[in-house]
């Protein structure tokens, strides 16, 4: 007698032990495996607690047993829980929301084209210095690289030439007219031909000609150092000095922010070359949408678009579409969709990962029941309402929209209609056993 006193207490303790192992044992596979798991341990618990029929002691139920035939009768599908049974389900009234018809799609965060300067350099060389990276912030006519530009030496070696034609022609000119005007004075006293006149006057109309070319020239040469990133007081320097670096600056058009730079030190470039910086502004960005093309007839200009990225996970950016595709993708099959939106913080960046929705209708306030409170049997679906004689049956019913864990009920239910949100699919299943009919 002692023994077995002192051998019950061991036994309970080993239960409990046993009875924590299982719920460790679920709990990790719920994590690795959740669905079948969570299904396999509602299912125990139910069990526990007298939803799934058992074994159990044996009990009169002629009266129930009566009022199973009689539902079965009519052909309807009823489950009759006991106190305890229904104690263990969860029951909620059929509730109305909102539901909108949307559509799921991929893409990325792009910069805005329309505000997008590519920087190219005007002539050929080699860099010396990069001043700029990316995503740094210039302002127009900031300095962005230096190039040793072949092309400099010549253009110096022009515009020299040109300065020394312009001294030259000037000195000829002026020397021309003070020929011309000493033979104007011999003319007057008749101390010299008429042709030895009018040969003088030729010669300053063709020495200020000449004077003019070089002029033109040296204006060529002057707008060409200036092409080559040369200014006014450099080249007004050269003019006096005689000299002139051969390295020339590349400047920024439009002020903004560098989004790629695609050059470096030492690097040989090309006046017909890519650009070597992408100058945008980022106070705005696009929205690029992937759309499946079973999609495509639903997208159109004007809709609402939510975009999220990995970045901001609690923030939903909101734009419209002002922009579709007119071909899809050859390689992914994809409708590139797109919209503008603020970034006035510049908080979003080029190339993001962002998962859109894309709203595709007007919203419709409808009954909706949890997507928990559905059992689905191929292709129908039904779920369980609770009866004002306390019985529990099976009700057929056609779904719509969902919104968020929530199904809308577009035929079937109506609001107000009590139905279990917990605990449906056991029923479904202890509906076969002997409180089913």
């Amino acid at each position: 007698m002692f023994e077995e006193t002192r051998e019950r207490p061991r036994r309970t303790m080993l239960s409990l032990v046993l009875l924590l192992s299982v719920v460790v044992v679920l709990v990790a596979a719920v994590a690795i495996w959740p669905q079948p798991v969570r299904d396999l341990a509602e299912k125990a618990v139910a069990f526990a607690q007298g939803i799934m029929p058992g074994k159990s002691e044996p009990k009169d139920d002629t009266a129930e047993t009566a009022k199973v035939k009689k539902d079965a009768a009519a052909g309807e599908r009823v489950f009759r829980p006991t106190k305890e049974q229904r104690t263990a389900l969860e029951i909620k009234p059929v509730a109305a929301i909102t539901f909108r018809p949307e559509y799921s799609a991929e893409g990325r965060i792009a910069v805005n084209e329309d505000d997008n300067v590519p920087v190219t350099s005007p002539y050929s060389g080699r860099v010396t210095k990069v001043l700029a990276r990316a995503g740094d912030d210039v302002k127009a006519g900031q300095v962005l690289l230096t190039i040793e530009a072949s092309d400099m030496v010549q253009a110096q070696n022009d515009y020299q030439g040109a300065l020394n034609g312009l001294n030259k022609a000037q000195a000829l000119f002026k020397l021309e007219q003070n020929i011309a005007g000493r033979q104007e004075e011999l003319f007057k006293a008749r101390a010299t031909a008429l042709k030895d006149y009018e040969s003088a006057q030729n010669d300053v109309i063709a020495a200020q000609s000449d004077l003019k070319t070089a002029e033109a020239t040296l204006q060529a040469g002057r707008n060409r150092l200036r092409l080559l990133g040369k200014t006014d007081e450099e080249i007004a320097a050269f003019e006096k000095a005689g000299r002139m670096t051969a390295e020339t600056e590349v400047r920024a058009p439009i002020a903004g922010t560098i989004v790629q730079r695609k050059v470096g030190v030492g690097q040989y470039i090309s006046s017909s070359g890519d650009p070597l910086f992408v100058i945008g502004d980022l106070s705005t960005v696009w929205l690029i949408a992937n759309v499946r093309e079973s999609e495509v007839p639903k997208i159109r200009i004007g809709q609402e678009i939510d975009a999220r990225v990995v970045g901001f996970p609690r923030t939903i950016f909101r734009a419209k579409i002002s922009y579709i595709a007119t071909s899809l993708d050859a390689a992914t099959r994809r409708l590139s969709v797109r919209s503008e939106l603020d970034n006035p913080d510049r908080s979003l960046k080029p190339e993001m990962f962002a998962n859109f929705t894309i709203v595709t209708g007007g919203e419709r306030f409808s009954p909706s029941v949890p997507s928990a409170a559905v059992v689905y049997e191929g292709d129908k679906a039904h779920v369980w309402v609770s009866r004002a004689d306390g019985a529990i049956e099976a009700r057929d019913v056609r779904l719509g929209l969902t919104n968020g864990d929530n199904v809308q009920v577009v035929e079937g239910l109506k609001t107000g209609e009590e139905v279990v949100t917990r605990g449906a699919i056991f029923i479904d299943r202890a509906a076969t056993g002997s409180n089913a009919s």
